[in-house]
């Protein structure tokens, strides 16, 4: 099935062909574990592959042009400025360093079998987010104010993600999630919700007014909302001022798009 596209989703497609000087490649993938995919090849690679599931929805054009709108951003920068945010085992070997006594105790008490099979999904979810979000919002935010015609679908994509974030906030998970994962995670989806619903005069974070994290957040959320250099450059300082206050700084590196490589 062909990638059925609005022509607002094509504009902003052409746009990052225009920036990157690169050609998009669209790859039907039936076992893609999302609807689709980004894959930001090397810098000499002459075309950057989009894959897509053969059945989808219309939901399929946000999901494209958030994609396409994180790639502006990115081939916006000069060439010298691009990076790209990596996760390697380095970075994963800080993190369980950092945490050991919490995997400790959630081994006491879930088994240090199922733990040690959750420890990459903990770090990768985590780290996600992290250097996610912060682009993210400024990403949302032009989506909503250039591209009218994809609001109805940006505000079911973003009540779509507000209703998983929501069970994160149980007890039951709160218990069987290392306390710095469970913290920081609550933390960053209050203040994603919160930059959103305040630019779009939504409710977002109704479930969020009973949490310690209304507080916690708060100063994270002021940070954020100072986020006055939108571009790729202020997007590397947003994620780094984030992995500041949430004390996460050791769990990612920035690589030079110059140097990056797909296959690494």
């Amino acid at each position: 099935m062909t990638l059925q596209l609005m022509d607002s989703v094509r504009q902003i497609l052409a746009a990052v062909e225009k920036l990157s000087g690169k050609t998009i490649c669209y790859i039907e993938k039936p076992d893609l574990p999302v609807p689709v995919s980004f894959n930001i090849t090397d810098k000499d690679d002459p075309e950057l592959k989009l894959f897509y599931r053969p059945h989808h929805n219309e939901g399929v054009n946000y999901d494209v042009a958030n994609q396409a709108g994180h790639l502006l951003r990115l081939f916006a920068a000069p060439p010298e400025g691009r990076f790209v945010s990596v996760a390697n085992r380095q970075t994963m070997a800080r993190f369980i360093l950092e945490t050991e006594s919490e995997l400790e105790r959630l081994s006491a008490l879930l088994g240090r079998d199922k733990v040690r099979k959750m420890i990459s999904l903990w770090y990768q979810g985590v780290v996600f987010q992290l250097t996610r979000m912060p682009p993210d919002i400024m990403v949302n935010k032009w989506l909503y104010d250039e591209w009218p015609e994809l609001r109805p679908l940006l505000l079911q994509a973003i009540a779509a993600q507000r209703r998983q974030a929501i069970p994160s906030l149980s007890p039951d998970v709160r218990k069987a999630t290392p306390a710095r994962i469970y913290r920081a995670a609550n933390i960053m989806n209050f203040v994603f919700f919160k930059c959103l619903e305040d630019h779009f005069h939504g409710d977002f974070i109704g479930p969020y007014h009973e949490t310690i994290f209304i507080l916690d957040g708060a100063p994270l959320a002021r940070i954020t909302a100072s986020h006055n250099r939108n571009n790729h450059e202020g997007d590397r300082g947003m994620i780094d001022a984030w992995a500041a206050e949430l004390e996460l700084n050791n769990w990612y590196e920035w690589q030079s798009y110059l140097n990056f490589s797909s296959h690494d």
